[in-house]
């Protein structure tokens, strides 16, 4: 009797320090996890989001990922996607970052309209992207040029070097063939020669490729050379700009705007 005891103790002892054994290794396991993996979202397999397209709850999935391969900025809640667009195509298996989302349309206020201009007539003072706020200037001719031009009416011209017409946003930045193309770097404007190929289709730089694409910021390079840029104007800005393009070159330069200046 007393052997069975001691073989059902030692059993039971048995158990108990393999369920232990079993319990601390799925805890110690779990832990690494959690310190080795984090949540972010990504798009689905099979699906890509196009440009300013609403993202649906079927256009993503949160994956379990290890840190190290998580990008900055990337969204770890599928909530924070859901209804948002994204300013470029992203690939399956791409992780979402906050930087290439926006909710908003960029579609003109009452009392606006939507005007592109070619880029001919502007020159990008900074590295621009769709939605940047952004000042435009108009740099004067020399003076000999406009000795015979009458004051502009629909702006102030204040001395003989260039003039803040009004702050604004880029709402498009387009190829030739009206595709967008989202970046628009400063420099780009090609010399007189080069010109006539830019409006005629011609002159595309390389592309990235697609691992390239998924995860090098947006701005980083064009996908083609840019010809016409687009704002969101009133009728009194249309004006200035149209005239001020008579009186000298346009340029735009990149600034940063505040969430409650713009709310």
């Amino acid at each position: 009797m007393k052997k069975q005891t001691v073989v059902l103790i030692c059993v039971v002892s048995f158990l108990l320090a393999g369920a232990s054994f079993y319990a601390a290794t799925q805890y110690i396991d779990a832990l690494a996890a959690k310190k080795l993996f984090a949540p972010v979202v990504k798009v689905a397999q099979g699906k890509e989001i196009s440009p300013f397209e609403p993202i649906t709850r079927d256009d993503v999935v949160l994956v379990q990922e290890s840190v190290d391969e998580i990008l900055p900025d990337s969204v770890r809640e599928i909530e924070q996607v859901v209804g948002k667009r994204s300013v470029q195509t992203m690939y399956p298996g791409e992780q979402l970052l906050r930087t290439k989302l926006t909710e908003q349309q960029l579609l003109p206020e009452i009392g606006e309209g939507r005007y592109e201009f070619p880029l001919m007539n502007i020159q990008p003072l900074t590295e621009l992207r769709k939605g940047d706020y952004v000042k435009i200037w108009v740099k004067y001719k020399s003076i000999h040029e406009l000795e015979d031009y009458p004051p502009p009416h629909h702006f102030h011209k204040s001395n003989d070097t260039a003039d803040l017409l009004f702050e604004s946003q880029l709402v498009s930045v387009r190829d030739s063939n009206g595709i967008e193309i989202y970046t628009l770097k400063p420099n780009l404007l090609p010399s007189p020669d080069q010109m006539d190929s830019i409006f005629h289709g011609g002159t595309r730089e390389q592309p990235m490729l697609n691992a390239e694409k998924r995860y090098r910021d947006y701005r980083v390079q064009p996908t083609a050379l840019p010809a016409y840029v687009g704002f969101n104007l009133t009728d009194q800005q249309y004006m200035k700009i149209t005239e001020a393009m008579a009186y000298g070159m346009l340029q735009v330069g990149h600034i940063m705007v505040s969430e409650e200046s713009t709310s």
